[in-house]
C-alpha cells in the first residue's frame, strides 16, 4: 500500500519547517495527522506527532499567537 501523501506533501519532507510557507505549513500538518494515523511502529507515530506539534507552533507563532 502506498503511503497516503499527495505529491506537494512529498516534495514538503525533509524540509525544515522555518522555511516552509504558511500554505506549506498547513499542507504538512495534514500530512502528519494522515501519516501518525497509516504506519505501525510508535516511534515513528511520535515522530510524525512531534513534526506535526512543531509545525503546528510555526504556524502560531507566524499567526501572531
Amino acid at each position: 500500500m502506498a503511503e497516503p501523501l499527495t505529491k506537494s506533501q512529498q516534495q514538503l519532507r525533509g524540509m525544515q519547517v522555518r522555511d516552509m510557507s504558511i500554505e506549506e505549513l498547513k499542507d504538512w500538518i495534514v500530512a502528519c495527522d494522515r501519516m501518525e494515523v497509516w504506519v505501525k511502529p510508535n516511534k515513528v507515530r511520535r515522530s510524525w506527532k512531534d513534526a506535526r506539534e512543531e509545525a503546528e507552533a510555526e504556524l502560531f507563532r507566524r499567526l501572531g499567537g
